[in-house]
C-alpha cells in the first residue's frame, strides 16, 4: 500500500510540475510580449486581408491619372473610366474585357487657393490636406505605374520644366494644331469632351499628356508602356 501511495504521489508531483512549468511561462510570456503578440496579430490580420483582397481584384488594363484642383468623387471616377473604356477598345491583358482606373488627386496651387479666399471670406482650404494630396500625387508620378496623365496647367507645366514628358510629335507623329505647348492637349479641345458630358466633370483647361516611361513599373516594360502610349493617342485623336 505504502508503495501504490508513493507512486501515485510521484505521478501527480510530476504532473502538476509539468502543467505549472508551461503556464508559467505562458503567463511570463504575456506579461511581457501581450502588445508585441497582439500587434504582430493585428498585422497578420491586416496582411491577409488585403492579400485576399488584391487578389480577388479585378485587374486595370491602364491606370490614368488625374490632378487638379476638380475632386471627383467614387461615381465621378467610375463615370470616366467608362468613357475611356469605350474609347480605347483594345484588351491588353487578353482577359475579354476593358478596364480603366482613374487615379485622381485634388490639388489647389498657391494662386488658386488666394483666389478662392478672395472670392469668398467663408471658404475654408485644408492647406495640410492639400500639401498632403500634392506630395502624393508628385510621389505616384515617380513609382511608373501611371503615363496618361490629366493635369491642370500649373502641374503639367511642372512637368514640362522637369522634362518628364514625351513630346506630342514623338508620341503622335505630329503636333495637332490645338496643341498646348509641345507637351500637351488642352481637354476643352478634343472631341472626347463634346461628345461626352461627363468629361466635363474635369476643367475644360486640363491638360492631356503622357510621362516618359520610367525605370520602375509598369512604364518599365516596354510592351505596357507601348499600350499607354497607343491610349494617349487614341484618347487625343478621338473622333478624327
Amino acid at each position: 500500500m505504502k508503495r501504490r501511495g508513493y507512486e501515485e504521489q510521484k505521478l501527480d508531483t510530476d504532473g502538476i510540475a509539468v502543467r505549472g512549468g508551461f503556464l508559467k511561462w505562458l503567463d511570463n510570456y504575456w506579461y511581457h510580449y501581450k502588445w508585441l503578440t497582439i500587434g504582430i496579430a493585428f498585422a497578420l490580420i491586416v496582411l491577409i486581408v488585403c492579400t485576399v483582397q488584391t487578389c480577388s481584384k479585378e485587374k486595370s488594363d491602364v491606370i490614368v491619372l488625374y490632378a487638379g484642383r476638380n475632386t471627383l468623387s467614387g461615381a465621378e471616377t467610375e463615370d470616366i473610366c467608362d468613357v475611356l473604356e469605350a474609347v480605347c477598345p483594345e484588351d491588353f491583358d487578353g482577359n475579354g474585357k476593358v478596364s480603366f482606373e482613374l487615379s485622381a488627386y485634388g490639388i489647389l496651387s498657391e494662386a488658386q487657393i488666394k483666389e478662392q479666399i478672395e472670392a469668398s471670406n467663408e471658404v475654408y482650404i485644408d492647406r495640410g490636406y492639400n500639401s498632403d494630396q500634392y506630395d502624393i500625387y508628385h510621389n505616384y508620378t515617380m513609382t511608373g505605374e501611371s503615363s496618361v496623365l490629366f493635369l491642370d496647367p500649373w502641374l503639367y507645366e511642372e512637368l514640362v520644366a522637369a522634362d518628364r514628358l514625351v513630346s506630342l510629335d514623338e508620341a503622335l507623329g505630329y503636333t495637332p494644331e490645338t496643341a498646348y505647348g509641345e507637351y500637351g492637349v488642352r481637354l476643352g479641345d478634343t472631341a472626347l469632351y463634346e461628345q461626352y458630358g461627363v468629361m466635363r466633370l474635369l476643367p475644360e483647361d486640363t491638360v492631356i499628356c503622357l510621362l516618359k516611361p520610367y525605370v520602375a513599373g509598369k512604364s518599365s516594360k516596354e510592351k505596357y508602356y507601348a499600350y499607354e502610349k497607343k491610349t494617349f493617342e487614341e484618347i487625343v485623336r478621338f473622333g478624327e
